[in-house]
């Protein structure tokens, strides 16, 4: 801290430490001048000799926070490519936590496949009038995570093999009604489908395939 001699007027430095010693007393050095100066207590003089703490906590807090965020984006970014959310989907909490964000976002959850674990169980085709017919069968699902519901496919041939028609229904238009095609198809499970329509004739040939993805 900074003294001054009365009588002088010389300013010089003096530690505080010393000065408690002293109880206060000084002598000028240059005019030997002897006056006393007020003693500071601890506390005041720590605080007189001490910069200001600098206060990091909150930058160390906006830290953690962004890594926090970096790392959930990597951990989506992993989930999303290896598609590895869909086995996690076969939990029901985690599917219904994604389908409520997909939701949210406005989007319809792109489920991975259909791939080669979709299997058609078995069909079979019934006869209607005007020369139409529908088919009804079963879809299995053999994977062990959640997979996009496929399309079906059936050729119509006639008596010689040739091919009449083919025809492709959508998830929408052969699922029983309460499932969604959105909420996917639940691994190692089996629904039921049925096909009609006025393009689905009665024919002698029939051939009910799945389309899949690469």
């Amino acid at each position: 801290m900074e003294v001054q001699c009365p009588r002088c007027e010389s300013t010089f430095a003096v530690d505080p430490a010393v000065l408690r010693a002293h109880q206060g007393a000084l002598q000028c050095s240059v005019c030997g001048e002897v006056f006393r100066v007020p003693v500071a207590g601890p506390a005041l003089s720590k605080s007189l000799d001490s910069s200001p703490p600098r206060n990091g906590g909150l930058g160390r807090w906006f830290l953690m926070a962004v890594i926090l965020i970096l790392v959930l984006v990597l951990i989506v970014q992993v989930l999303w490519w290896t598609r590895s959310y869909a086995y996690l989907a076969s939990a029901a909490p985690v599917r219904s936590f994604l389908l409520q964000s997909a939701q949210r976002l406005g989007v319809t959850m792109p489920w991975p496949g259909p791939n080669a674990e979709i299997h058609i169980g078995h069909s079979t085709v019934t006869p209607l009038p005007n020369h139409l017919a529908v088919i009804r069968g079963t879809l299995e699902n053999t994977s062990g995570m959640v997979q996009a519901y496929p399309q079906i496919q059936v050729v119509l041939s006639n008596a010689y093999g040739s091919t009449v028609a083919t025809l492709q229904f959508a998830p929408s238009a052969y699922l029983p009604k309460g499932i969604q095609p959105s909420e996917g198809f639940s691994p190692r499970s089996r629904v039921d489908f049925v096909l009609q329509g006025p393009e689905l004739q009665a024919v002698p040939g029939y051939q009910v395939t799945i389309l899949r993805q690469p």
